[in-house]
């Protein structure tokens, strides 16, 4: 079992977390958002006196950005020689999931491992940065999320990184579906990655419920890897997931493949002295060992 920690970059800095809520600046702003892991005090309350935006549950279960300061709509920050478009949402997403950059040099690695082409299905692939750090690295990627405005936000991402031209597929599509026909088609994958969200809604109303669709998805991804794959990683928030859950779930893999499985939790922190703010969960399985 792993903990992987994700750095902190020149425009990306996690500050604090506590009292259900974590601190961050994204390039010249500071904002806070809730983070429900985070039931501890806070540890450095002076900081959050320097929030420009706090993202403030409703009672209703919905939720508003209170700024106190002006800010623009959108803005760009830089990591990793990348470009990505922050843009605080009504659901206190900004367009970036800072934790899964402790995965990026390992997809990395796993497409550069090997001469030749690899080939990468990314589901429920959100804003881009997996799909366009894959692709920086070498790989043709496809990448398929359910919302049209997600992908375009996406596509931002990939021409202010100045990889408009990178070989990328933006579709579309309910994820489940998307697989499906994939196997009909007979289109394999040495890579496959997906973060699947707690719930969702397709582009044709088709529903996901983590709970009810998860094992039936997870059974479909076999059939769709090359022979032989290169890897695949699993990612996911939800609560009451737990590292071992990932593992046991991901056990086929190994058991079809072989290979190696690496499963643990997913960390973002502000110093060694400081409490870690758990980020959800990864289970990541590769053929080299």
């Amino acid at each position: 079992m792993m903990e992987l920690t994700a750095p902190n970059a020149d425009d990306y800095e996690f500050l604090d977390a506590g009292n259900g809520q974590r601190l961050e600046r994204w390039g010249a702003y500071i904002l806070a958002r809730p983070a429900a892991a985070a039931i501890w005090k806070k540890e450095k309350p002076e900081l959050w006196e320097r929030a420009d935006g706090v993202f403030e549950r409703q009672r209703d279960g919905n939720g508003r950005w209170r700024m106190n300061r002006p800010l623009p709509a959108a803005w760009s920050i830089q990591w990793r020689g990348l470009q990505f478009r922050i843009k605080p949402t009504g659901f206190g997403h900004v367009g970036l999931f800072p934790e899964h950059a402790c995965h990026w040099d390992w997809v990395e690695s796993q497409i550069r491992v090997q001469s030749a082409p690899c080939r990468i299905l990314h589901l429920f692939a959100y804003t881009g940065a997996m799909s366009l750090h894959a692709a920086q690295a070498g790989a043709t990627v496809c990448h398929v999320d359910a919302v049209a405005d997600i992908n375009e936000w996406a596509r931002e991402n990939s021409r202010a990184s100045h990889l408009e031209a990178a070989p990328i597929r933006w579709i579309t599509d309910d994820a489940q579906k998307f697989a499906a026909r994939e196997i009909r088609r007979q289109r394999f994958y040495e890579g496959l990655i997906f973060d699947p969200p707690s719930y969702g809604n397709g582009p044709n109303c088709e529903k996901w419920i983590l709970d009810e669709h998860l094992v039936p998805f997870l059974n479909l991804l076999p059939r769709l890897a090359a022979d032989p794959p290169r890897f695949v990683l699993f990612t996911c928030h939800t609560l009451g997931f737990s590292p071992v859950l990932m593992k046991n779930l991901m056990a086929p893999w190994i058991k079809r493949f072989g290979g190696k499985l690496e499963y643990g939790t997913m960390l973002l922190s502000a110093h060694p002295e400081a409490s870690p703010l758990p980020s959800g969960f990864f289970a990541r399985w590769s053929q080299s060992t």
